[in-house]
């Protein structure tokens, strides 16, 4: 756990820290990275950051704190508007764009999470990322599908689970060479750093997500299983 003295330095600074640290990590892998080269781009001395943080992986684990921080934020405020869910998910992709650059450190670390170290720590990591991000996505199908927007035989958890993949793999896509490769071979279209680019891409996802794949009046896929 981070150290008390964190909690009382200035905000700014203190997402200077956290900012240059995922750089850092996200550039480098774990193991690679230089906790001196972070303490300097944050502007703080080589040795300072050991005033805030017990070790290197205490940096790692706090910056990730950090990220689910931010994202729990935006979550928080997204979840109590009174929009259509599907208005709430674009919602959360304008507001994650509108952040991505700041924080784009942190999104790459999310993806290049097989660089932490052991099982024991991933498994650590995937608790301490996701658990927020499903009950996200399970309050809006289920809110939805209360208020008759959503279809009351969808497999809710599966939903969010693939709700959050298409959410994560997206930002991967633009944190990510290899995953905007990726979304480039699938889509046959550039993911460009152009905001109108983005939004017409999120558009496209959106509307699989509404339309579903099956064709009109096929309920094969229908499944009653939550």
């Amino acid at each position: 756990m981070a150290k008390d003295a964190l909690q009382k330095i200035d905000a700014k600074k203190r997402d200077r820290i956290f900012r240059n640290a995922a750089a850092e990590f996200a550039r480098c892998g774990y193991h690679k990275a230089n906790v001196n080269v972070i303490a300097q781009r944050a502007g703080i001395g080589k040795g300072s950051i050991y005033l805030y943080f017990a070790d290197k992986l205490d940096l790692y684990y706090s910056t990730f704190r950090e990220a689910v921080r931010i994202q729990e934020k935006l979550f928080d405020s997204i979840e109590g508007m009174a929009l259509d869910p599907l208005v709430k998910i674009e919602k959360l992709f304008d507001e994650s764009l509108k952040i991505f650059p700041q924080y784009r450190g942190m999104f790459k670390m999310y993806f290049d999470l097989s660089t932490s170290g052991d099982e024991r720590s991933l498994v650590d990591l995937a608790q301490l990322l996701e658990k927020r991000s499903a009950r996200f996505f399970t309050a809006i199908l289920k809110n939805g599908i209360r208020e008759g927007r959503i279809r009351k035989d969808l497999p809710l958890r599966y939903a969010a689970y693939v709700l959050d993949c298409i959410y994560s793999t997206f930002f991967s896509s633009l944190a990510c060479s290899y995953q905007g490769e990726r979304f480039r071979v699938f889509t046959r279209q550039e993911l460009s750093q152009n905001g109108d680019n983005i939004k017409q891409h999120v558009n496209q996802i959106l509307n699989v997500l509404g339309t579903g794949i099956n064709a009109p009046g096929d309920t094969r896929g229908n499944h009653s299983s939550r």
